[in-house]
């Protein structure tokens, strides 16, 4: 193997942040990055072929224990989005080490120009002891790893 020894990280080695909001979240779903393609036959042989079309990216979501007193930033920011503020924002997913400080070890996932679609929580159940979770979900239009 070329470069050395590999190294992984788990998946609680993240800090996920939405630049210009003060919070971070627990989750995340990761990026989907495909690629549209079609089918063909060149009308010689018994063969298909596939073309590889444009790139999108699907739907991503974000997931956070919910504060109703920290977490009133998110929610204005999506009440306002969808008032007709349809400001893009920047996601950044960035590995990180926790000891003794919050330090990035490598690259972050940068997400441009995503605009959220959906916000779900405050679901109540009297029956149970869960954590209220907040979740916001949204499309993004390029990533880069840098």
């Amino acid at each position: 193997m070329a470069g050395g020894t590999a190294n992984p990280i788990t998946q609680q080695q993240y800090l996920v942040t939405i630049k210009g909001i003060d919070s971070y979240w627990e989750k995340f779903s990761g990026i989907k990055d495909k690629a549209d393609t079609t089918d063909y036959s060149d009308g010689l042989s018994n063969r298909k072929y596939k073309l590889v079309g444009p790139r999108e990216l699907d739907e991503m979501d974000l997931e956070k224990a919910f504060d109703p007193v920290a977490d009133k930033p998110i929610i204005d920011f999506w009440r306002n989005y969808c008032d007709g503020n349809k400001e893009a924002i920047t996601i950044s997913v960035t590995p990180v080490t926790y000891c003794p400080e919050v330090e990035p070890i490598g690259p972050s996932l940068i997400i441009y120009k995503a605009r959220p679609t959906a916000l779900e929580g405050f679901e109540v159940d009297k029956t149970k002891n869960d954590i209220s979770m907040l979740k916001l979900t949204f499309i993004g239009d390029d990533w880069e790893y840098a």
